[in-house]
């Protein structure tokens, strides 16, 4: 028991001021989890692994040392794959839950990213390759794609999930909306490709307002036969439009059969045309939205709304390259789904670190401004040593997103893209 107690506390780094060891034996409890009491239990387990993906996603040799060499990478695998995923959630669920009784309505940014996993057979059925790289040659890594909804104000990543990288984006929203994460007056940002009749339809089921960029294709036209027409001018470039249910069901979206023979015959929305300014430049943009009023919702605050739908990218951003988790490291699809959760997990520690830190400073209206890489840093220290505050995080001034080409500036090394899957290489004694 004393053994099993002192590696536990080498493990014990300021994580624990925001996930408390409590939290997890709790979850474990409440999912039925029984566990021996040993080195490698649910806590420290959990305590590791969010540790090594603070790291920089470092090797699970990594969080060997962090425990004190007092464990195989092996047996730190098999712990691993002992949680069960349901403890996990709700891990992620009492982290989002912290933060859950800010003032409404709240303003989400839903959007898809990719990551990559191992090229491993399972991982190759399981997650597949996009459609339009079918075509080509090459052996490429298995794309795992997210599709997530994040806090504007406060960053944190309420809820995700994951699908194959064959499949659209668009017909994804539905198992966001079911995680249970919305509250009714919520307001969701969305890029054009999830606009869709039934994904407006269980928006508003869910009591949930919507702003979204319409695409080309869906823009009313005066005098067609098409199944958007306009129906009053609310202002310069301010339409009301009325959209009818599609005829046809489509055969990948959100909804079955009985689902979408129960959807109203039609919906009325607004739809207006806005400059955005973002990134030094003006565009001009249409957004679709449910909020018909304009004396309450006028048109700039609805396109301030959508010009901060690109804070996501900067999430994103934060996940993939400040925390170095756009390759994952399971090789089975139940630990890649791990990961997952713990990758979430992760994140939210270091959001809910820089939303403490802007409070103690008085800038709790914009917590973005604390140092998302310096936040990491403070979570990895060791609790015992390390006796700094919350206020020595640096504080970012405030930024404008600057216009960049999208474009790739390091060459990289002039090898041949492999274009054969290698094969397997012989084990070296």
């Amino acid at each position: 028991m004393a053994t099993v107690a002192r590696a536990t506390h080498r493990v014990k780094s300021n994580v624990t001021q925001f996930l408390p060891e409590r939290v997890i034996r709790e979850a474990a409890d409440a999912v039925g989890h029984h566990y021996r009491d040993r080195k490698l239990g649910p806590v420290r387990t959990v305590l590791l692994l969010v540790l090594q993906l603070l790291s920089a996603n470092a090797s699970l040799a990594h969080a060997r040392a962090l425990g004190g060499y007092a464990f195989s990478v092996s047996a730190l695998c098999e712990a691993r794959a002992r949680l069960p995923l349901a403890l996990l959630r709700r891990v992620l669920d009492w982290l989002v839950a912290q933060v859950a009784a800010a003032a409404a309505p709240r303003v989400l940014l839903v959007d898809a990213f990719n990551g990559y996993a191992p090229d491993t057979p399972a991982l190759r059925r399981r997650y597949r390759r996009p459609r339009q790289q079918r075509s080509r040659r090459g052996a490429d890594y298995p794309q795992v794609r997210t599709v997530a909804a994040f806090d504007l104000r406060s960053g944190l990543l309420l809820a995700q999930h994951h699908f194959a990288a064959d499949r659209h984006e668009s017909p994804m929203l539905r198992h966001v909306l079911d995680a249970g994460v919305t509250r009714p007056g919520d307001l969701v940002v969305l890029d054009r490709g999830f606009v869709s009749y039934a994904n407006l339809c269980l928006l508003r089921d869910a009591g949930v307002h919507v702003v979204a960029r319409l695409g080309e294709r869906l823009l009313p036209r005066r005098g067609s036969q098409r199944r958007r027409t306009r129906i009053e001018r609310l202002g310069k470039r301010d339409l009301r439009v009325r959209w009818d249910k599609p005829t046809r069901r489509p055969p990948a979206g959100p909804l079955g059969a009985r689902r979408w023979a129960a959807l109203p015959g039609d919906l009325c929305l607004r739809q207006l045309t806005v400059a955005v300014r973002a990134a030094g430049r003006c565009r001009r943009v249409t957004l679709i939205t449910d909020l018909t009023d304009p004396a309450t919702h006028p048109a700039a605050t609805l396109a301030e709304w959508y010009r901060r739908r690109w804070e996501i990218e900067i999430d994103v951003r934060h996940l993939k390259q400040t925390m170095n988790l756009e390759f994952l490291r399971a090789k089975t699809p139940g630990n890649v789904e791990r990961e997952l959760l713990l990758r979430a997990i992760a994140y939210n520690l270091v959001r809910l670190a820089m939303l403490r830190s802007a409070e103690l400073r008085g800038i709790d209206d914009d917590p973005g401004r604390i140092s998302f890489a310096d936040a990491c840093r403070w979570l990895t220290l060791l609790a015992a040593e390390s006796g700094v505050s919350l206020l020595a995080l640096l504080v970012n001034p405030s930024r404008r997103r600057k216009s960049r080409p999208r474009k790739v500036k390091y060459r990289g090394k002039n090898y041949r893209i492999l274009t054969t899957r290698p094969a397997p290489q012989n084990r070296v004694a």
